[in-house]
């Protein structure tokens, strides 16, 4: 049950800025000045090795 709550605040917690990435050119990758590939490499290994680190960066270091 713990696993499923903290689950749903990721993706919370990642869904409030997707607006403003998806509003740039490009999209996210966009945004980071990288193409999807590259864009979509580095989020996977960052998931994967910290995901802390990821929810701060998405959250705008408020997370």
């Amino acid at each position: 049950m713990k696993r499923l709550i903290g689950t749903l605040a990721l993706t919370a917690v990642m869904m409030i800025p997707a607006g403003a990435a998806l509003a740039a050119p490009g999209g996210a990758p966009g945004a980071h000045g990288v193409d999807g590939r590259t864009f979509g490499s580095v989020v996977s290994n960052a998931a994967r090795t910290d995901v802390g680190w990821l929810v701060y960066h998405v959250s705008g270091g408020r997370g």
